[in-house]
């Protein structure tokens, strides 16, 4: 069966459940460098980390998995379509916050980069609102909805995985709770945590918000997308 034959819907009234799983570590997550769209590739611990996945996730009968198509989402993907016995759909839809200049920067470089911006430089160094060069907080977060939409729309009454990056988990977070764009992130994103959305008639829910390594009693599971890193426990 092909990836498009797979990918085909089931169509049912009842909405789907989307499974959102940041991707596993990379080199540039340990050295603290912005990624965005750049093809970083999983690190051993990436690897480790997303065959950890594929045994926790391969207890549930998710009925498709789709990824960014980003290699480092692609990479921790596989391993778990593999024990769920699916084929894994990817898009350039579910990639990473395209943030161009600060690509392979690390967050002191970035510090160093945004002085004199009228912009957040001096908060949260994850808020990007307002800076230049930079994929926009309305273009993302409609680029995220959209594509949840569709493939919640495909997939109608099905759990579905869909591996991705920590920008586009803390967008969906903050739009579905109606946080302010920009708002402190208080909660961890580390590499593994999920959120389980869903799309109803009046908008999409948050159903759930994990972190499947402390589950696991992994409490020092490293939140890799802050500028300071910190434990996710």
């Amino acid at each position: 069966m092909d990836n498009a034959t797979q990918c085909q819907h089931i169509t049912s009234a009842a909405p789907a459940r989307l499974w959102l799983v940041r991707h596993g570590q990379t080199d540039w997550n340990a050295q603290r460098r912005i990624q965005g769209h750049t093809p970083t590739e999983l690190n051993e611990i990436g690897r480790q980390q997303a065959a950890k996945l594929a045994l926790w996730f391969g207890r549930r009968p998710f009925q498709a998995i789709w990824s960014s198509d980003l290699p480092r989402a692609r990479q921790t993907a596989e391993p778990i379509a593999a024990a769920l016995g699916l084929t894994v759909c990817t898009t350039p839809l579910l990639r990473e916050r395209h943030l161009g200049p600060y690509e392979g920067k690390t967050w002191n470089e970035v510090s160093a980069m945004r002085i004199g911006l009228n912009g957040p430089q001096q908060g949260d160094l994850a808020d990007w609102t307002g800076v230049p060069h930079v994929e926009s907080d309305q273009a993302l977060w409609h680029r995220i909805r959209d594509c949840l939409s569709d493939i919640s729309q495909q997939h109608a009454n099905q759990d579905v995985l869909i591996i991705t990056h920590g920008g586009v988990i803390k967008h969906s977070v903050w739009h579905i709770l109606g946080l302010p764009v920009g708002a402190p992130r208080r909660f961890p994103l580390a590499n593994g945590i999920t959120a389980v959305v869903q799309r109803r008639s009046d908008g999409f829910y948050l159903l759930s918000l994990f972190d499947t390594a402390l589950i696991d009693g992994d409490a020092a599971a490293t939140d890799t997308a802050s500028a300071i890193a910190s434990p996710s426990a």
